[in-house]
């Protein structure tokens, strides 16, 4: 059975296949990241799994990676950390690379989720 969940990371709904019940984690399938089912009637509404900073934008990055067939270079634990920078400034994972902090920015960012990387061999 298809299940659409709207993801409240980049605010995008995506189908999901498998059954769904309250308490469930899913990976959402355009970002990566983990969602915790909160209701399943009418309809289903998720919400960021609590997760400290640090394992939730490693598992994030994980995911996305894994879905995209992508694999990270030597400087994915700088850019973890100015995840993490953003994060602490200003409450969200925030692209470290970008100036402004909206939220297309949000790791991954728009760009990002849109083949960006596909098309110039890497991330912004």
């Amino acid at each position: 059975m298809k299940h659409k969940i709207y993801c409240e990371v980049c605010r995008v709904s995506f189908v999901y296949r498998d059954e769904v019940e309250k308490g469930k984690v899913v990976v959402c399938t355009v970002c990566g990241a983990e969602l915790e089912i909160n209701e399943t009637e009418p309809e289903i509404k998720a919400s960021r799994y609590p997760q400290d900073p640090e394992t939730e934008i490693r598992n994030r990055s994980e995911n996305f990676a894994r879905l995209r067939d992508y694999t990270f270079n030597e400087d994915k634990e700088l850019v973890i950390e100015g995840l993490l920078g953003k994060n602490e400034m200003y409450g969200d994972f925030y692209c470290p690379c970008r100036f402004e902090n909206i939220p297309e920015h949000v790791c991954p960012c728009l760009p990002t989720r849109s083949n960006e990387v596909r098309k110039l061999g890497h991330c912004y």
